[in-house]
């Protein structure tokens, strides 16, 4: 694996959002029975998720990027730059990314773009925002991401029903002195392991159907086991930068297990490589970010040297090396109100 780069960025900001709506075990074991329900949050860590009922993916993103934008203090008129990272779009066609370019009324000489990602979403959001800023086409990037993964799931497939929660998250990356050292893969032969499918069928008004979300766990297990440790000595080892110099590593949060079997593959401590999926889930492009803003930063945490690695849906990953001690860290939007 070789390492690209991208320098000339800044990371201004970091936040997130949560919908207000908390399903926990007892409602799960009401639908389908204490002991099922025990046996997947010992295994998964997963005691609740959140939901967005009510809401769009832009209802979810544009509270995201306002709680950013209140909290820095910025001109709205100043980002010319609007890259929107989700799986569950408002509508097929335009997207979600011009609903939430109207929401928070940003000018109309904004770049607008959707991006189509799942878990390895959030890293790959940032090279493309990072791209735009470096090469000079913008100035100020938001990048958002979000996804109301819960209208996805089967409600009968409790396997999966019990993972997945709704969530959303605001990066401002504007010019600057940083630098982001990436690696990133893909195998399009897994792509039937987890994803969702949609089949055209012409019928009145109605010219496809869109069906729930299905994961091989077992499939993608092993491929992030593989592919995690991997991509992660690769850009290490690539930068000459030990592990112990490493001062997070922030990984996409599929489930506890997943997250302590890469941590002691990699072989470091627990405050190193955090696992936060306890009482939100997978939030799929958003777990990153909803982590980093949820993290408890310590004084003696410098940020000086943060690793992202997303993986999933695809199959795709990436890792991703980058200073964030100059990023100020927004604690996020915990309860958003229904429109």
């Amino acid at each position: 694996m070789v390492s690209k780069i991208i320098s000339g960025i800044s990371i201004k900001a970091i936040t997130a959002a949560l919908p207000s709506e908390v399903i926990g075990a007892d409602v799960f074991s009401a639908l389908y029975g204490e002991k099922e329900v025990a046996r997947i949050v010992r295994g998964t860590g997963i005691n609740s998720i959140r939901s967005a009922k009510g809401m769009t993916t832009s209802d979810l993103i544009a509270a995201a990027a306002e709680h950013l934008i209140r909290n820095m203090d910025i001109d709205r008129n100043e980002i010319d730059g609007l890259v929107v990272v989700t799986q569950t779009p408002d509508d097929w066609s335009p997207g979600s990314a011009f609903a939430v370019h109207h929401k928070l009324k940003l000018p109309t000489n904004c770049f607008v773009t959707d991006i189509d990602s799942g878990c390895a979403g959030y890293v790959n959001g940032l090279i493309q925002a990072a791209s735009l800023v470096a090469s000079g086409s913008c100035k100020n990037v938001l990048l958002c991401t979000g996804d109301i993964n819960t209208r996805l799931v089967d409600d009968n497939n409790y396997k999966v029903r019990m993972l997945f929660g709704d969530a959303a998250s605001a990066t401002l990356i504007t010019s600057g002195e940083g630098t982001l050292h990436f690696i990133y893969g893909a195998d399009g032969s897994g792509r039937h392991l987890i994803g969702v499918n949609l089949n055209y069928e012409k019928e009145n008004d109605h010219i496809g159907k869109i069906h729930c979300l299905k994961m091989d766990g077992a499939a993608v297990m092993s491929f992030a086991l593989r592919r995690v440790p991997e991509v992660i000595n690769s850009l290490l080892q690539e930068k000459e930068i030990e592990k112990n110099d490493i001062d997070l590593f922030a990984l996409h949060q599929p489930n506890e297990f997943i997250l302590n079997y890469i941590r002691n593959i990699l072989d470091v401590a627990p405050n190193k490589l955090p696992c936060d999926v306890s009482d939100v889930g997978n939030t799929n492009s958003s777990s990153i970010p909803l982590l980093l803003s949820r993290f408890n930063w310590q004084a003696d945490i410098t940020r000086k040297n943060v690793v992202m690695c997303g993986f999933g849906v695809g199959l795709a990953w990436n890792a991703l090396l980058l200073d964030l001690s100059k990023t100020k860290i927004i604690k996020p939007l915990d309860g958003i109100p229904i429109n």
